[in-house]
This record gives structure tokens, sequence and C-alpha cells, in this order.
């Protein structure tokens, strides 16, 4: 999380865009930064285990990071072709998303899309268990979660795409976790038979972000 802030203070000063994927070394979570973490996770037993928690500097809610590719990415407006008009358009930044899930075979939408939407509209301090407009669903169900920041024209974002999720282990630390919540939220395993390596995965998102925005690395 600091190299990500470090990465978009760096913005400011070199001007050079930067896609960044990661991943993590053990069970994490994340709070956004309006968030008390005491609120949501259980923190004395995380410490006794050595769960790991940071704090973004993007809002919305707590995430749970195991097995799973992360990426950032700091640019400007107009690096990406975003109208200086355009207060903020989801839809279009996160269409590298929609697009990574579409060059696997799977069928991705934003949630405002859906016609359950309106129904099933709410947000959530567990940011799995929120579900708002421009959330990326596959097969009804809601996957990763992104988050972003804004500096006047500059843009930063990071997100998740998850692998597996073990829901159990969520369970144990988060507090306010819903018991239904493998109904609603799904992972590129239970979406891909067989799931692909990591690393095919990591590439295949650099080529859609790369597509997506005619940007080569």
């Amino acid at each position: 999380m600091a190299l990500d802030e470090k990465i978009f203070s760096r913005y400011s000063e070199d001007g050079i865009p930067v896609l960044r994927v990661y991943r993590w070394r053990a069970p994490s979570f994340t709070y956004g930064i309006s968030q008390s973490p005491e609120e949501e996770i259980n923190l004395d037993l995380c410490l006794k285990n050595k769960v790991e928690i940071a704090k973004r500097m993007t809002g919305g809610g707590v995430l749970f990071h195991h097995d799973e590719i992360t990426y950032s990415f700091v640019c400007s407006k107009d690096d990406i072709g975003e109208s200086k008009d355009v207060f903020v358009s989801y839809r279009d930044i996160c269409a590298f998303l929609i697009n990574f899930y579409q060059s696997l075979g799977l069928k991705a939408s934003f949630a405002l899309l859906e016609k359950s939407f309106k129904n099933r509209s709410v947000p959530n301090k567990l940011c799995s268990a929120s579900y708002e407009k421009y959330d990326i669903v596959i097969n009804g169900k809601k996957i990763g979660g992104n988050a972003q920041k804004r500096r006047r024209e500059v843009i930063f974002q990071h997100g998740s795409i998850p692998l597996r999720t073990d829901w159990d282990i969520v369970r144990k630390y988060a507090k306010n976790l819903p018991e239904n919540i493998s109904d609603s939220v799904t992972s590129l395993f239970e979406e891909l038979k067989p799931l692909p390596n990591i690393e095919i995965l990591q590439e295949r998102l650099i080529k859609s972000f790369g597509n997506t925005f005619k940007i080569k690395f």
C-alpha cells in the first residue's frame, strides 16, 4: 500500500504513467482511508496469527487479499483519453477489466446493467458484500473490487482479481461477513475450468490494459 501511494505521489514529479501488477505473500486485509478497522476486523486475532492489515489511500470497504492478482495504475486523464469535461468515467476506465475477463471467455458486465441491480444495490463496510454501479459481475455474481483516488488531472486506481477465496478464513477475522456471501460473490476458480497459470493471467491483464488504452509498454 505504501508503494501504491509512492507511485501516485511520484507522478506529479515525473509525469510517467505506471501500471503495477503484484501479489500478496500471506492472507491480509486492507481498509478504506476513512474506516476504523477495529469495527470490521478482529485485530487481536490478526495480530496473533500474523494476518497483516494495511490502510489504503483510497476509500471503500474492508477487502481481504490472498490468492489473487492485484493491480494499480497512475496516469493523467489525457493518458487514457478521459474527457476533461467528465468528472469521473468509471465505465471507460474499468473497461480494461471487462476486456480482461472477456479475453478469458467470460461474460462480464457492470452491475448497473444487471436486471436485478435496483433490488441488490447496497453499500457495505466490507467491500465483498457491497454491490454498486460499477462493480464487475460474472454470471450474476460480483468479482473483485476497485477503488480510485484523484488529484486534479491525475488518476490513481487499484483493485483485485480473486483467483480463489476461502470464505472460512475471511469469516474467522471479519466481524460482519454475511452468511450467504458465496451466493453473491465469485472468483476465477469458480468461473474457469481449468484455471490458467497466474503468470498467464497477469500477462493477459497487462495486454488487456494496453489494448484498451492503446498503450505500448
